[in-house]
């Protein structure tokens, strides 16, 4: 039985990461995140729906830099399923109006209800039917209708309910490695990670592949190239070098490289841009 319902997060409290070019973004939709209810605290991070009207505007790409989560995902343009972790950049395109509302779960918390590693999940998708006793269609017919997002929070929670798996250990200390790899951004290998739980680095390897889905090593690089992401949005007085140092670069030209290769654009040009 839920103990709370949905509710918004505080953005100024909270923000939201990854986004490229955050302010661009917003001038094209709107973001709200709402915390899940109490019950299921432990399985889901928060929901987040976006609303768009770009009325006579081109379509615009909107990219921005995944977590290594898994999302139950309705979208008024039909792409409707469970989404795993995008390894590159996930880029979408917003044209005319629409919505998308999606459920986070935290960082090892769908391989219960997956029953299979959820690396087979990464850089794609697959039906809800797939995992939960509704149907992509019957979603979005269902959403289609509904105007109210805390509603359809509360929809896409019970339907959550009822597939909810006992508790896995091994979700939890996925959980807890990933979480220490996001406070721990001076991290720059994946043997640094696993000592830091006692782990070996193939038992590692082998933990996160299946309920994470993705590398230890890419973990660790995701979180700096997302902190480095907002620390260029942000556009404060912090040097590239400073900051290529903050996050454990051995110096500006490696922090450059691996900026750009993920992202496409080199430091200097994105922070101007």
């Amino acid at each position: 039985m839920r103990q709370s319902d949905p509710r918004p997060i505080d953005d100024a409290v909270k923000p939201a990461r990854g986004l490229l070019h955050k302010r661009t973004s917003f001038e094209h939709f709107e973001l709200t995140r709402f915390e899940p209810s109490d019950d299921l605290k432990d399985w889901v991070e928060h929901h987040w729906m976006v609303l768009y009207d770009l009325g006579d505007r081109p379509p615009y790409p909107q990219r921005n830099l995944s977590h290594p989560n898994q999302h139950l995902v309705v979208d008024s343009r039909g792409e409707t399923g469970i989404f795993g972790a995008a390894t590159g950049v996930f880029e979408t395109v917003l044209d005319g109006s629409g919505r998308v509302f999606a459920t986070k779960f935290w960082p090892g918390a769908f391989r219960p209800f997956f029953g299979r590693p959820v690396s087979a999940l990464s850089d794609t998708f697959v039906p809800v039917e797939a995992v939960f006793a509704r149907s992509s269609a019957a979603l979005q017919e269902e959403f289609t209708g509904l105007n109210d997002p805390l509603g359809m929070a509360e929809r896409l929670e019970d339907v959550i309910r009822a597939r909810l798996p006992d508790p896995d250990e091994k979700a939890g200390l996925a959980r807890q490695i990933v979480q220490f790899a996001e406070a721990n951004l001076e991290l720059v290998s994946a043997g640094e990670l696993a000592a830091a739980f006692g782990l070996g680095l193939r038992t590692l390897q082998r933990l996160l592949d299946e309920y994470v889905g993705v590398s230890p090593k890419w973990v660790i690089d995701r979180y700096r190239m997302l902190e480095a992401v907002e620390a260029l949005n942000a556009g404060g007085a912090e040097t590239l070098t400073e900051l290529a140092h903050r996050l454990g670069y051995f110096d500006q030209a490696a922090f450059n490289h691996a900026f750009e290769k993920l992202t496409g654009a080199a430091p200097k040009a994105f922070r101007a841009r």
